[in-house]
């Protein structure tokens, strides 16, 4: 009898500023990743109210979790207006087999 082998269904979070690459499954924020890698991408409030950990998503939109009413109203408090501007502690990885790349 073969055993079967599941194959972990991961995306690949690249944080660019950091040489980092790290697979993780759908349902971690960005905000874990970051903490779990060591990364030095910075955090304030930790609940999408600050806008310290606002990120640039490179590429890899399409894996995340929606934008948030919070968030968008971060981004417009502080002016933000790259479409690409995302809060770290607020976006999810949605989707498994991806890249998605960061940058702070």
């Amino acid at each position: 009898m073969k055993e079967k082998k599941e194959k972990a269904m991961t995306t690949r979070v690249e944080i660019i500023n950091d040489f980092l690459a790290i697979n993780v499954k759908p349902g971690k924020t960005i905000q874990d990743i970051v903490e779990a890698s060591g990364s030095a991408l910075p955090f304030g409030c930790r609940d999408g109210e600050c806008g310290t950990c606002i990120v640039t998503i490179e590429s890899g939109m399409e894996f995340l979790s929606d934008v948030t009413e919070k968030e968008k109203s971060v981004m417009k408090m502080l002016n933000e207006t790259n479409p690409k501007a995302r809060l770290a502690c607020q976006m999810k990885i949605v989707e498994p087999n991806g890249l998605v790349r960061v940058k702070y």
